[in-house]
C-alpha cells in the first residue's frame, strides 16, 4: 500500500505499510507530561508519563501537526498521496491593508481614520491564508484588532465561536464587536444563553450548545494559554467543520514553552506561530517598546526578610510568608501610599487582599465574587482617573486579558511560571496621555529557600523581557 495522508479539521492520518516511518514518527512526537511523576498512575507503574501525538497503531494526529509531519515525509524521502477532505472555505477578503478597519468605523467616531499597524496587517493576512494558526503578540499589541479585522474577512453568515474562559474577557470581546457593527452577535455565559452567527462564550457554557458545535465554521480562542485543559479540548474535537482556527495570547506557551505537551497541542489544534514579515519573526514586547507602541518598565525588587520560615513546606511558606505576613503587608501598604497616579495591587489569596483593604482604606479591593459591573468601575477608573487611585485585585482576575492604563503595578502574589510573570508586567505596559514608562515593583523574598528561588525566577523572566531591574538592598 502506497503511503495516503489524510486530512481533515480536526484529526488527520497517515495510512503506511512502512512500520520504520510510523515507529519514527510516533517516538519523536511524544512528550512527558510536567510534573508526571506526581501522577498517581505513574507510581502505580501503570503509565509511563508520555502523552503521544502520533498513533504508531493507527496513524492518527491533530492536523495542526500536520507540518512537522511533512517535514519527517520529506527528510526520509517516503512517496506519499494526499486526500484533503476539508471543505474549500473563502474568506471574503484575500488580503488586508492598514487602511481594512476604517472602512467599517462609525462615521465621525476616533476609529473612522484608524491604520493598522504593519504587524497587525501581517498577523491577519497569514491566518487569511493559511487559516489557521496562534497569533503571538504580546500585551497591548492591538491582539483585538487582529481578531476583529479576521471577523470582518469572514463570509456572510458564518457561524464562527469567540471563546474565552473568563466572563470579562466575552463581555469585553462582546462589546469590542458591536462596536464595530457586527450584527447577529450573541453571547454565552453565565445568565446569557443566546447563540447567533457570532457567539462569544466562556469554556464553561459551551456545554449549552453542544449539538451545535459540529455547525462552527470558524474558532477564536483568546488567551489560548488558558484553555487547553481536558474541558476546552472536549470541545474543539466536536468541531469537525471547523477549518478557520485562530489561537491567540501574549503567551500562548506555558512555562516558556517548557510544557512541551502544552505546545503541542495548542500547536496540534492550531497549527504553528504565525510571523510579521514586517518585522522578520515573532514580535516581541522588546521590539513594541522601542516603536514607542509599548511604554518601558522599571523594576524594583526589594528584599522581604520576616518572619524565618527556614522549615515550611511550599505552601505553608506561601501562607505566612505573603498571604498572612503582616510585615510584608506593612511594606506593600507603605509603599502604595507613597506612589502616585493609578497603582494596582496583585495578591494571590482573598486573606492577603482582605489585609491590605483594612490598611489601604480608600483603596478599591476587586475579587472573584464581584460581579461584572463592579469590575468594570474598577478597571475604568485604573484606565482614566487624574487623582491617585489603588487597586487591588486576585491575580486570576488582572493576570490576562484587562486592558489598564497604570503608572505602578505592586505583584504582591509571588509566583514563577513564565506565562504568569510575562502577562502580569504586561497589564501597565499600555501607553497613555500621563505616562512614559511603569513603575513595576516585586519582592524578593530571604526568609524561605522556596519563595527566594521563585524570586529569583521572577528576575529571570523580567530581565530575558528586556525590562530595567534593580535590586534594593
Amino acid at each position: 500500500m502506497k503511503t495516503t495522508l489524510k486530512i481533515g479539521n480536526c484529526y488527520s492520518q497517515l495510512l503506511s505499510d512502512n512500520l520504520g516511518l510510523l515507529k519514527i514518527l510516533h517516538e519523536n512526537m511524544r512528550f512527558r507530561e510536567k510534573n508526571y511523576f506526581h501522577s498517581r498512575l505513574y507510581k502505580q507503574k501503570l503509565w509511563d508519563g508520555y502523552t503521544d501525538f502520533f498513533s504508531k497503531k493507527t496513524g492518527k494526529f491533530l492536523t495542526g501537526l500536520l507540518p512537522e509531519v511533512l517535514a519527517a515525509l520529506d527528510h526520509i524521502e517516503e512517496p506519499y498521496d494526499t486526500f484533503d477532505q476539508r471543505q474549500e472555505f473563502d474568506f471574503n477578503f484575500k488580503e488586508i491593508d492598514e487602511n481594512f478597519l476604517s472602512q467599517f468605523a462609525t462615521p465621525g467616531s476616533e476609529d473612522e481614520n484608524m491604520s493598522l499597524y504593519d504587524y497587525q496587517v501581517d498577523l491577519t493576512n497569514s491566518l487569511l491564508k493559511y487559516k489557521r494558526g496562534v497569533i503571538c503578540a504580546p500585551t497591548a499589541a492591538g491582539k483585538t484588532n487582529i481578531m476583529i479585522s479576521i471577523l470582518k474577512a469572514l463570509p456572510e453568515n458564518c457561524p464562527t465561536l469567540i471563546l474565552a474562559n473568563k466572563t470579562s474577557l466575552v463581555q469585553q470581546n462582546y462589546e469590542e464587536m458591536m462596536k464595530w457593527g457586527f450584527t447577529n452577535v450573541g453571547r454565552l455565559y453565565g445568565k446569557y444563553k443566546d447563540p447567533d452567527v457570532f457567539t462569544c462564550s466562556t469554556v464553561q457554557s459551551l456545554h449549552k450548545i453542544e449539538p451545535l458545535l459540529g455547525k462552527i465554521k470558524a474558532l477564536i480562542v483568546d488567551e489560548i494559554h488558558e484553555n487547553m485543559s481536558k474541558q476546552p479540548k472536549k470541545f474543539i474535537n466536536k468541531m469537525k467543520s471547523c477549518s478557520v482556527r485562530a489561537a491567540v495570547s501574549a503567551t500562548p506557551f506555558k512555562f516558556g514553552g517548557k510544557d512541551h505537551c502544552q505546545k503541542w497541542l495548542v500547536k496540534g489544534y492550531f497549527g504553528p506561530v504565525l510571523k510579521s514579515k514586517s518585522i522578520g519573526g515573532v514580535l516581541t514586547t522588546k521590539h513594541l517598546q522601542e516603536r514607542g507602541t509599548l511604554s518601558k518598565a522599571k523594576c524594583i525588587f526589594y528584599p522581604v526578610r520576616e518572619p524565618e520560615l527556614k522549615h515550611e513546606i511550599y505552601l505553608d511558606a506561601v501562607t505566612r510568608g505573603i498571604a498572612e505576613n503582616w510585615d510584608f503587608h506593612k511594606t506593600v501598604s507603605e509603599l502604595a501610599g507613597k506612589l502616585k497616579g493609578r497603582t494596582l495591587i496583585l495578591v494571590d489569596r482573598i486573606a492577603h487582599g482582605d489585609a491590605l483593604a483594612s490598611m489601604l482604606p480608600d483603596a478599591l479591593w476587586v475579587q472573584g465574587k464581584d460581579d461584572l459591573e463592579t469590575r468594570k468601575n474598577v478597571i475604568e477608573k485604573l484606565k482614566t482617573s487624574k487623582d491617585k487611585t489603588i487597586g487591588i485585585s486576585t491575580q486570576q482576575i488582572f493576570n490576562t486579558g484587562i486592558n489598564v492604563k497604570i503608572h505602578n503595578l505592586i505583584n504582591a502574589a509571588g509566583g514563577q511560571a513564565d506565562h504568569q510573570i510575562i502577562q502580569r508586567v504586561g497589564r501597565g505596559l499600555r501607553t497613555a496621555d500621563d505616562k512614559d514608562i511603569l513603575n513595576y515593583y516585586d519582592f524578593v523574598f530571604h526568609n524561605n529557600e522556596y519563595l527566594k528561588t521563585h524570586s529569583l525566577k521572577r528576575i529571570k523572566i523580567i530581565k530575558k523581557e528586556g525590562h530595567e531591574v534593580i535590586i534594593k538592598d
